[in-house]
């Protein structure tokens, strides 16, 4: 699996936008695009990406949740790709609802749904449990102090990421955190277990 992180919107507030390949750009990878952001800049930047010979730069849209700055291009991007669109929630332009625990393929590789009504109802994560990557949109696993206002599934979602041992983590907004993962992951959960009062 490779990760191209795009660049993000220079002018406008946006999240961080993904395109995720195979290894060897081979004809069944899925080339996909996470979270296109607020509009279609990231187009440009995707065509001067080599993606493999006779194949779409991008077969796959998904949205890590609805929110304009994640979804506010898809539909563009879909138009000028000729991509399918998968999201948790029914939207313009959405070919596939997943569900939790649904398993797609990104690139070359396998990736769980995860579903986390923290951030907004249809928030998700996206899984992959043999890479030990994970794209967390915007339910980020650094948590920074016990101040903030989190609920028991996201601490039990922290948990399990720490059961996992997932190595990298690519965020909506943050820059990704590709070393010492684990102890964030530990700071964290001890944070929300403050704000939540668990002892």
């Amino acid at each position: 699996m490779k990760v191209i992180q795009l660049q993000q919107h220079c002018e406008k507030y946006s999240c961080r936008s993904y395109l995720v390949l195979g290894n060897w750009n081979a004809l069944d990878d899925v080339n996909t695009l996470i979270d296109p952001g607020i509009d279609a800049t990231v187009i440009s930047q995707i065509e001067k990406v080599y993606t493999g010979v006779g194949k779409s730069p991008v077969d796959l849209i998904i949205l890590t949740h609805n929110h304009f700055d994640h979804a506010g291009g898809a539909a563009e991007a879909k138009k000028f790709f000729k991509a399918k669109m998968m999201a948790f929630s029914p939207g313009e332009g959405v070919d596939h609802v997943f569900k939790d625990g649904d398993k797609i393929r990104l690139g070359d590789s396998i990736f769980e749904v995860i579903h986390l009504p923290s951030h907004s109802d249809d928030s998700v994560c996206f899984y992959a449990s043999r890479e030990q990557v994970i794209f967390t949109g915007d339910n980020t696993l650094r948590v920074r102090n016990s101040e903030g206002s989190y609920t028991p599934g996201y601490l039990e979602f922290l948990r399990r990421m720490a059961r996992s041992g997932v190595k990298v983590a690519y965020g909506g907004h943050d820059l990704p955190i590709e070393e010492g993962l684990e102890a964030v992951i530990i700071e964290s959960i001890a944070h929300v277990e403050k704000a939540l009062g668990v002892v």
